[in-house]
């Protein structure tokens, strides 16, 4: 994953998240991630369209916990 570029990182780092087993906190995990996509996307860092992008798939979570 080192070789990666920034962006290609943080999906691939977002989807290992949710698709990992439960486990007490991964909540919190979960939600602190939205947190650092909405500080990227304010800060410029990741284009509106990227963070789109990664919450959907940090959304994913609540689908599958649902």
């Amino acid at each position: 994953m080192d070789d990666m570029p920034g962006f290609a990182r943080l999906l691939e780092t977002a989807g290992l998240i949710v698709r990992h087993a439960d486990y007490p906190g991964k909540r919190q995990v979960v939600e602190r991630c939205r947190q650092e996509v909405e500080e990227l996307t304010r800060s410029g860092r990741i284009t509106a369209t990227e963070g789109e992008t990664l919450r959907e798939i940090l959304r994913s979570h609540n689908r599958q916990t649902a």
